[in-house]
This record gives structure tokens, C-alpha cells and sequence, in this order.
């Protein structure tokens, strides 16, 4: 089976010493289902997913920064479940690699920083569960952490040591067709 997937993404990066506050962002793209034996499924996904964060208090300043950062992501997503045609309840994990397509950076018009970015890849495993109704509706919940580094030129505006990677929680519904 091959479809669409959407959702929200809510990612909660941390600097140590600062104030985060995390918003919001959204992710969509294409999976594929293949059964393997009686209970395990693959799914591969291509999904792009916009990740994001607040930054206040950086070093002894009180400003506040909005910043957006768009990934192509492929994960390969192992489904370990029971049930049948009707519902099926499933615990999955998932390895991805993603690339920046978008660095949409700091809200420009209070970014003191001038061509802020961030490095281009990304990889990390993603853990969750989901329930799948009818073989064609899936709803699903993952948390995810990034293992690769996605500081970029964050040094310039805290010791690079204090920066984290992007890490959060995936919400998503999938219809295959």
C-alpha cells in the first residue's frame, strides 16, 4: 500500500541557561506499508517536516527569536502489531536522515545575527505507537531525537557547548490507499 501522511510536529530543543519555548510546526509527505510476516510491517516515509523553537534570555540580553527550520526526511519505520482487517494496535520504531531544505533562520527583523544557518543534514531514531482502523487509516504517535548535530552557526550567539539538538514529538495520520 502507498499514501499520504500529515500532522503537527512539536520539537523541544534546549540551550542550557536560556528559555525555550517550543511551538507548534507542521510535517507531510508520502509512506508505503509492505507486511513482512504475520505481525511486523515496514513503512518507509518521505516527509517534510518543519521544525521550530523560541530563544530568550541569550547570554544577558532578554530577547526573544522565532526560528524555523525545513527538512526532507526519510525514515524506515518498523511496525510490530496485533489485530487484523479491522484494527490493528502497533508499537514502532524508526531510523531517519533528513536534509535542510528551508532554513527560514530568525525572525530578520530582530536577528542581530547576520546570515545565521544551520548545517544541512540530520539523523536520529524516532520511538512511538499508532493504531491503524479498516487497513487504510493509521493515527500515530512518535518521539523523536536527532543525533546528528543541527547547530550550524549557533556559536555566534552562545558557546557552542550549550547548543542542542532538535528532539520532540510527532503527531500523524496517514491514509493508505
Amino acid at each position: 500500500q502507498i499514501g499520504i501522511v500529515a500532522g503537527i510536529t512539536g520539537p523541544n530543543s534546549t540551550l542550557k541557561d536560556s528559555k525555550i519555548g517550543a511551538f507548534d510546526q507542521y510535517h507531510a509527505g508520502f509512506v508505503a506499508n509492505f507486511p513482512v510476516m504475520e505481525g511486523f510491517r515496514l513503512q518507509p516515509e518521505l516527509i517534510y517536516k518543519v521544525k521550530g523553537t523560541s530563544v530568550s534570555q541569550i547570554g544577558s540580553g532578554n530577547d526573544k527569536y522565532d526560528m524555523t527550520v525545513g527538512f526532507i526526511e526519510f525514515g524506515l519505520e518498523g511496525q510490530i502489531g496485533i489485530g487484523r482487517e479491522f484494527m490493528r494496535i502497533y508499537g514502532l520504531a524508526e531510523p531517519f536522515i533528513g536534509y535542510n531544505l528551508k532554513d527560514q533562520g530568525w525572525d530578520k527583523e530582530k536577528d542581530p545575527i547576520e546570515n545565521l544557518s544551520w548545517d544541512k543534514t540530520e539523523y536520529g531514531l524516532a520511538i512511538g505507537g499508532g493504531i491503524e482502523l479498516f487497513q487504510h487509516l493509521q493515527a500515530s504517535v512518535k518521539y523523536f531525537w536527532n543525533m546528528g548535530s543541527v547547530k550550524g552557526d549557533f556559536n555566534k550567539i552562545v558557546d557552542e557547548d550549550k547548543v542542542r539538538n532538535f528532539n520532540g514529538i510527532t503527531l500523524s495520520l496517514a491514509f493508505l490507499f
